[in-house]
């Protein structure tokens, strides 16, 4: 399920996630952190063309 692409998260950040994975009863951080990138990329990629993604990330403060 996991590949071997990692990213670092700060102790504060992680730990934030450790604790909301923990109450939404998610079986790991990894799990949890998979299935919001996964609902945040579907609702970016919602019939948008290159130039509609880069405006909503835009409007997020993303770039």
């Amino acid at each position: 399920m996991f590949g071997g692409h990692k990213i670092k998260l700060d102790v504060d950040m992680y730990e934030r996630l450790k604790k909301v994975a923990e109450a939404a009863g998610y079986a790991s951080v990894d799990e949890f952190v998979l299935h919001v990138l996964e609902r945040e990329l579907a609702r970016l990629d919602e019939g948008g063309s290159d130039e509609d993604i880069k405006k909503k990330l835009e409007g997020l403060g993303y770039m």
